[in-house]
């Protein structure tokens, strides 16, 4: 029984230190003395950490960085850097940091251009001093650690620090391979004031989910249900008579000005990467055309006598039926794009499984009540007795009073 009791001990014991071992690795380091402002965050972009110790030392200030983020691959690349003018890649002061074949680790210096973008290479002239600069990298983990302390120069101070960081796949020869096209990798970046901790780039962001939840509810919701009560509610299985044209026209209504908020707020996000979510924007300028043409429709439609009308009628479902594909497809490939938390997705297509069951039920009732009154018509028509045959006897005379006689003679 001691024998167990101890052994107990040594596992409480070993499971405690691995805890703390491991909490310790999740904080971030404590900085110097004699610093002025301290932050250390989780980036919102690539599960990336920074930890930032400005000292206003003199003649110069100095910056004290931990950045940490997990590399796509072994052999990638990771990067951090500032910016003088806004928070953006193009002219970042940056350190790079990659690992050699022989697993050495390798940091430099360097200036992103425009042509860098292009594989171009790399633009020397890093303008920052470097005081301290060293990296690791974990196996297990894939993450590269990058340790420095910079010269803070005229244009950065602790109120505004424009900064960057990204991640890559590997090096080609003496350029950087191009890192991944989505908008994680185009969101790193943002300006810090490390006085107050306050942080800008949340407003897009914000935007960003609320140009996805309008789009979702406006058009691949409200305009399915319109036109679902369009279909089964006018005529056939279920004669609403005039309800069910003001419920339609309600929720087209709704839906379009819901879903053209959202387009709109669509349009003003992003508007320098047109040509890497090119898919995305196109098919929601479609949507939003078609829609459009789909609400004038209760303006420009024929009248009920007009000879027209029949065909104006299948042009009207056709472009309907259109829209409502283009729409499930585009508000997928918004999701992959935004890439936000599951749920959202998971939510999407709990709406399309409870709109499709909606519409199973409703055709199955179509289509068994179609069946079933020609089945009961047939049914009466069988059931239908024979007229009676006529008599082959000639009629019985007719036989006339005696008043009718009388005038006769």
């Amino acid at each position: 029984m001691h024998y167990l009791f101890y052994i107990q001990v040594c596992l409480l014991l070993i499971t405690s230190s691995l805890y703390s071992s491991t909490k310790a690795q999740d904080q971030c380091p404590p900085c110097e003395k004699g610093y002025l402002t301290y932050l250390c965050r989780s980036l919102p972009t690539l599960e990336a950490k920074v930890r930032l110790c400005y000292y206003n030392t003199t003649p110069n200030a100095t910056l004290d960085v931990v950045f940490s983020v997990v590399t796509p691959s072994p052999n990638g690349w990771a990067a951090w850097g500032l910016n003088a003018v806004r928070a953006q890649m193009v002219e970042s002061q940056v350190l790079i940091a990659h690992r050699n074949p022989d697993k050495t680790i390798n940091v430099s210096q360097a200036v992103l251009t425009d042509d860098t973008k292009h594989g171009c290479g790399i633009r020397s002239g890093f303008e920052p001093k470097v005081y301290r600069i060293d990296a690791n990298y974990f196996e297990e983990s894939r993450m590269m650690i990058i340790y420095s302390k910079l010269g803070i120069p005229q244009w950065c101070d602790s109120n505004r620090c424009n900064h960057v960081w990204q991640v890559g796949p590997g090096m080609n020869g003496g350029s950087l391979e191009r890192h991944a096209r989505k908008l994680q990798n185009f969101d790193s970046r943002e300006t810090i004031n490390m006085t107050n901790h306050h942080v800008s780039g949340r407003r897009v962001r914000a935007l960003r989910k609320a140009h996805g939840i309008l789009n979702i509810a406006g058009w691949g919701f409200l305009l399915p249900c319109g036109v679902i009560a369009a279909r089964y509610f006018r005529d056939f299985p279920f004669n609403c008579r005039r309800v069910w044209f003001l419920v339609h026209v309600g929720l087209q209504i709704c839906g379009y000005t819901i879903g053209t908020a959202g387009w709109a707020i669509g349009l003003s996000l992003q508007s320098d990467h047109f040509r890497t979510f090119r898919a995305h924007r196109i098919i929601g300028i479609i949507i939003f055309g078609l829609a459009t043409l789909q609400m004038l429709a209760i303006f420009l439609k024929p009248k009920k006598d007009d000879r027209y009308r029949r065909y104006w009628n299948i042009y009207h479902h056709f472009v309907g039926y259109t829209l409502l594909s283009l729409i499930v497809i585009n508000i997928f490939k918004g999701l992959a794009i935004l890439q936000p938390p599951k749920s959202w997705k998971h939510t999407y297509i709990s709406l399309l499984v409870l709109l499709g069951s909606i519409v199973l039920l409703l055709e199955i009732i179509t289509w068994v009540k179609f069946y079933w009154d020609n089945f009961d018509c047939t049914f009466n028509l069988k059931n239908i007795p024979p007229p009676p045959m006529r008599s082959l006897q000639p009629p019985a005379p007719v036989q006339r009073g005696a008043q009718e006689l009388g005038n006769g003679t």
